[in-house]
């Protein structure tokens, strides 16, 4: 017999609008569940695509804000194991984080300074990233994965 399909991707449109943070968060969290991601990768998803979304808010400018922010969760099956995609579709300028030196950890407190992180927490939440530059702006694939239980 053959194994069952995958289960569709689950779709979200949202504007560019710190408002729409909060929607983004709920969504996941509601179709997460339903993908039966566990607590902890779930947790680490939440964190990256409100990381995603504020710098899109925050660096994006107008071409981010023109058109809407497309969301897709998906289960995948990597390797032996269980794991879902996330992925944020935005019009915005191509910005590859793939390619990006993370910014140096300071040494004393007296030399830190808000922000510039971001990258680095996305590269160690998730366990796959991809980028590629669509013909009207931008695709960004955050994969948690995680051992089925037995």
């Amino acid at each position: 017999m053959a194994a069952p399909p995958p289960p569709a991707a689950i779709l979200l449109e949202i504007q560019a609008d710190p408002g729409e943070l909060r929607r983004a968060s709920t969504w996941l969290r509601k179709h997460g569940e339903g993908l039966a991601v566990p607590g902890e990768p779930m947790d680490r998803l939440e964190i990256c695509l409100n990381e995603v979304l504020a710098n899109l808010l925050e660096h994006g400018g107008a071409p981010v804000a023109r058109q809407p922010i497309r969301l897709r969760l998906e289960a995948i099956t990597p390797g032996a194991g269980a794991g879902v995609r996330l992925v944020v579709c935005d019009g915005g300028r191509p910005f590859d984080p793939l390619v990006v030196s993370d910014k140096p950890l300071p040494a004393t407190l007296g030399e830190a300074s808000p922000g510039g992180l971001g990258l680095r927490l996305l590269r160690a939440y998730t366990d796959a990233m991809d980028y590629r530059v669509l013909e009207n702006g931008n695709e960004l694939r955050l994969e948690m994965h995680w051992s089925p239980r037995s």
